[in-house]
Order: structure tokens, then C-alpha cells, then sequence
């Protein structure tokens, strides 16, 4: 065909011979219907199956319950705990002997180890041990190696064997834990904390109001249910909280806290926490009640984990009560220091404030800086210092003096802890 006249003539000519079905396109209609139909049901089913794996994802891995610790049996009056990490039989066998020839309290009969291993935190020896005294009572114990002495493993603490059945973590924390035994690191931050959790924790935290920072061990670790972490001298077991966690092993499953703790004790040598209980208040003043013999003594400060509740200013050793001199009152007064920077000062109640006096002309308190109380059972200015407030606002330039926020809540007491000298 030579132009387009031409060919569109001849395909209406061939058209023209072509007659359609009766009916043929209603019955074209009707098929687009059915096709569209189909379509759109399938669509619907897929969507319908898509959403079904959705909310099972999220079930199974966003929002399935928490899984609940099962308390493994106990071993007799032990902890039937399994072990952490590989055992070293030869570091098993030191400190028995070790436990065996301190304050005569060997031999140790069916000894069984929680830990015996090489950690790199401590840089040193971590060995807990349970086992029978010679008078078949049920004791656990810690051991570290001592730097000065080629890392010779020394005991640092002999305790009764905690429940079997309640205990979901045994833990220490003290300066003294990396040289000689009583002896007090001679590193700023030479306080360590040790925590072993029981099995089925993924994760430990260890926590202080002596620092400003948390740690979580990776819980995927061969290790994670003992953390070992480093802590500023300051730092004692009554401020320091030990949390475990465990993470279900599922695409995005998250960390479940399941237990959080005070820090247990400390060694030999470090200052004794004597447990008390609030049982009334006066105006500027709480009440506790403590067990009796206990050596509680006017001028003793009481802490809470997050720090300094006051100073112990009259005792009825008869009672078991004390008196306590919140640190916003009008009777609370003390020498102190900036954490870090050491810019020295005295404190003093108001009877609602608490003020931060005779700080040197050219000293820079920021807000939010800790300021520290150094404790008298320790015989230290650094060793167990307790965080007393933080500067609420800046210094001002060649001011002498700024107001201190308490670090402890003092409206809602309920326990507390009284800070005495170590036992002789």
C-alpha cells in the first residue's frame, strides 16, 4: 500500500468480513469481571498471610514474654551453680591450700570451684570457692592474686555459703582486693567489683554512685555471667548495685532485667556496713534501729546506695536505735571535696538546703559536680568517700561558696546503712 488512506481502507474492508458472536462483548466484560475478581482475592490472601507473619515476628521476637530464671537445685547448703568459663585445677588446688592455712580454719573438705580463671580486668587470679570448714559449716570464698607478690593468690573473704534456693548473684567489692591482703590499692581507681550471677544471666551491670558511667558485659560472652570492673577508691559495696539480665536467643530479642542488688561486702580491713531500719522522723532527724553490738558510735555517717543520708549524733546501745542528723539540717556540718578536681570545702545544713562554704577564690565548681565526704571508719580521705550532693548550679567567679543538691532521696528512707570501723 502506497499511503495511509490506503491502509486504513483495507483493514476496514477486512473487518467488514468478520461478524461477531452474539453477545460477545458482554461475555468479554464478564471475563475482565472474573480475572479482576481472582486478582484481587489473591491479593487479599497474600496480604492477609503477610500480616500473619508479621504479628508473629513481633510475638516471637519483639514482645514474647520474658523468660523466668529457674533457680538451679542446690548442691546440699551450696550453690549448685555451674561453673564460669574453663577451670584452672592447678589454681583450684592453691587456693584450698591457701583457705586451708588462713585463720586456721582448714581443712577444707569437698571443695568445689565457681570460678578459677585468669581475668583481664583484675589483670590477676579470680577463684571463688565453697566448701566444709573444719567444723562442717557451709563457707564460700574469694581469691586474687597479689600484684607484689608474682601474683600469689591471697584470700580476701570467708563468708557463710549464701541460700542455695533465694541467691542469684554473689558479689565483692573493696580497694583491697590486688595487692597484699589488707592493704589498700595505691591506684586512684584501684577498687574492684566482682559479681557472679547465677545460670541463665546473659548480662551483669555493675553500677556506683562513686562514678558516673554503668557497664553491660556482652551477653553472648562464654563469660558474661561474671564481670569483673574497676571502680574509683571511693566506691564501697553499700553504693554500689549489681543487675542481671538475660536475652533470649531471637533475631532483636532485648536485654530483661530480672534482678538488681546492692553490692554484698567488702574484705577485711574495709569498713563495716551495719544494716538499719527507719523507724521514725523529727522534723530534721530519722530514727533507725540497728542490731545491737554492733560497735555503732556517735559521729558514724549512714549512706544509702545513691550516698550520704547523715551522721549518727546519739545512740542507745540498750535499744539498738540511733539518732541521725540529716545532711540538710541545721546540725549536719563537714569537711569535703570536689570528685576529680579535689577543690576542698566545708558543708552545712540550712534546715532544708544543703551549702558547699570556704572553697577557694579561684576553685571552679561546675553544676552537676560530684562532691565527696571522706567516711571516718575508713581512716582515709579517699577510701570509701561518700558522694554528699552535687553543685546545683556553677560557682560564680571568685565566689566562696555554691549550693549542693543531696544525692540521696531523704523524704523516702527506709533502710539505711551505718558505716563503722572493721572488726579487730
Amino acid at each position: 500500500m502506497r499511503n495511509t488512506t490506503e491502509l486504513r481502507d483495507g483493514l476496514v474492508d477486512l473487518a467488514e468480513s468478520v461478524t461477531p458472536t452474539e453477545g460477545y462483548e458482554g461475555e468479554v466484560i464478564r471475563r475482565a469481571d472474573r480475572r479482576r475478581g481472582r486478582r484481587r482475592i489473591a491479593a487479599g490472601a497474600a496480604a492477609a498471610v503477610c500480616l500473619a507473619v508479621l504479628v508473629t515476628m513481633f510475638r516471637v521476637v519483639g514482645f514474647a514474654p520474658a523468660p523466668q530464671l529457674a533457680a538451679p537445685a542446690p548442691d546440699g547448703p551450696f550453690l549448685g551453680w555451674s561453673t564460669v568459663g574453663g577451670v584452672d585445677a592447678g589454681l583450684v588446688r592453691e587456693a584450698t591450700s591457701v583457705w586451708d592455712r588462713t585463720n586456721s580454719a582448714g581443712p577444707h573438705t569437698d571443695v568445689r570451684a565457681l570460678v578459677a580463671t585468669r581475668h583481664p580486668r583484675l589483670r590477676s587470679t579470680v577463684v571463688v570457692l565453697q566448701g566444709y570448714d573444719k567444723q562442717g559449716d557451709a563457707r564460700l570464698a574469694f581469691f586474687t592474686g597479689d600484684s607484689s607478690a608474682a601474683d600469689a593468690l591471697r584470700m580476701r573473704v570467708d563468708r557463710p555459703a549464701p541460700d542455695p534456693v533465694k541467691t542469684q548473684v554473689i558479689s565483692l567489692v573493696s580497694p583491697r582486693l590486688s595487692g597484699a591482703a589488707g592493704e589498700v590499692s595505691n591506684d586512684s581507681w584501684g577498687t574492684y567489683a566482682i559479681a557472679l550471677a547465677m545460670p541463665g544471666v546473659t548480662a551483669v551491670r555493675i553500677s556506683s554512685t562513686a562514678v558516673d558511667d554503668d557497664m553491660s558485659q556482652e551477653p553472648d560472652g562464654s563469660t558474661s555471667r561474671l564481670v569483673v570492673k574497676r571502680l574509683p577508691l571511693a566506691a564501697t559495696a553499700q553504693t554500689t548495685t549489681i543487675a542481671g539480665f538475660t536475652k533470649p536467643r531471637r533475631p532483636f530479642a532485648r536485654l530483661t532485667k530480672v534482678f538488681e542488688v546492692p553490692g554484698e561486702d567488702g574484705v577485711n580491713g574495709d569498713a563495716r556496713a551495719v544494716p538499719a531500719a527507719v523507724v521514725g522522723r523529727t522534723g530534721q532527724q530519722v530514727i533507725v534501729t540497728f542490731p545491737k553490738d554492733q560497735g555503732v558510735l556517735q559521729g558514724q555517717l549512714v549512706v544509702v546506695a545513691e550516698g550520704l543520708v547523715g551522721r549518727v549524733t546519739a545512740v542507745d546501745t540498750v535499744r539498738g536505735e540511733a539518732t541521725v542528723d540529716l545532711v540538710t539540717s541545721v546540725g549536719f556540718a563537714g569537711q569535703v571535696h570536689t570528685d576529680i578536681s579535689k577543690v576542698p570545702g566545708s558543708v552545712r545544713g540550712t534546715g532544708g538546703k544543703l551549702l558547699m562554704e570556704g572553697v577557694p577564690a579561684d576553685g571552679d565548681i561546675y553544676q552537676t559536680n560530684r562532691v565527696l565526704m571522706p567516711d571516718p571508719s575508713q581512716r582515709s580521705s579517699e577510701v570509701g568517700a561518700v558522694t554528699i550532693g552535687r553543685a546545683s548550679a556553677d560557682k560564680a567567679v571568685g565566689a566562696a561558696a555554691v549550693e549542693l543538691t543531696p544525692t540521696a532521696d531523704l523524704a523516702s528512707l527506709t533502710k539505711v546503712s551505718i558505716m563503722a570501723p572493721p572488726a579487730p
